[in-house]
């Protein structure tokens, strides 16, 4: 049966998407930040008599991820995102149970899908960086919000809304490269999501000008520092070669591809 769920389903939601944490990271991550009560995020779920999860459907915003069992209500759950009133900009197409979610798809169609390499790094492989000099790299705090605001704002594909910025700022962390409290940011890393024991970085961003300098390294550096303190394992994905060959330069190593897809309405 699919409906939507609820605290009480929390349990076999999670047992689940346990299945495949690495790849489940944002559903598992909104699950723990977020929970089932709010207007802007909903979780719809494949519910057996017997209270199994056989999938899980979560809407972030006009951001939808699926993620499932070989069995489950596919159609189902697909009528649910085509008719849905908020509509759908992204998806997140790694269901596990079937290769691709996008053929059950009726009102929407794929407009862009980018596959991109999965990868994380291990404790024992990680390869930390020093800040280059005359660089201060640090956790960004809640009175760094406009500056941020401001540069994902001119950061190309890369650019976030304010809520964007905001909610990693708040919920989980963000890393930024400044030569001086207050001067212009020089580059950024953060984590999109994270569960008790690993984080998604993304948000890796130096704009071109400041380039060449080891800037994204150093971010990443300090991110994946901090994350290991607190005991997680950074996960992370890529489509740009260059920020392939950072993230190897760091002591990743690869575990997949992660299917991303820009929808649109179907004619």
């Amino acid at each position: 049966m699919i409906r939507q769920l609820h605290e009480s389903d929390r349990a076999a939601a999670v047992a689940l998407l346990s299945q495949s944490p690495i790849y489940n990271l944002y559903l598992l991550g909104n699950l723990h930040a977020i929970g089932f009560d709010k207007a802007f995020c909903q979780f719809w779920g494949d519910v057996a008599v017997d209270g199994q999860v056989r999938a899980v459907l979560n809407r972030y915003m006009a951001n939808w991820v699926i993620f499932g069992l070989p069995g489950a209500d596919w159609v189902g759950l697909a009528a649910i995102l085509d008719g849905h009133v908020v509509g759908v900009q992204a998806l997140q197409d790694n269901p596990g149970g079937i290769d691709s979610w996008l053929a059950f798809l009726h009102r929407y169609q794929a407009k862009r899908v980018v596959e991109a390499n999965v990868m994380a790094l291990d404790a024992g492989d990680f390869r930390p960086v020093d800040t280059p000099a005359a660089i201060r790299v640090r956790r960004a705090e809640m009175g760094d919000l406009p500056r941020l605001v401001d540069f994902f704002a001119h950061a190309g594909s890369m650019s976030r809304s304010p809520a964007g910025v905001e909610r990693p700022l708040r919920d989980t962390r963000v890393w930024l490269a400044e030569t001086d409290p207050g001067t212009p940011i020089l580059s950024t890393a953060l984590t999109n999501a994270e569960v008790a024991d690993r984080g998604m970085i993304g948000g890796v961003y130096t704009p071109p000008q400041f380039r060449n300098q080891g800037l994204s390294r150093a971010v990443c550096s300090a991110l994946c520092a901090d994350l290991f303190a607190d005991k997680k394992q950074p996960v992370l994905y890529w489509e740009n070669p260059a920020a392939g060959s950072v993230y190897t330069k760091l002591g990743f190593h690869a575990i997949g591809v992660w299917r991303s897809v820009t929808l649109e309405a179907t004619s």
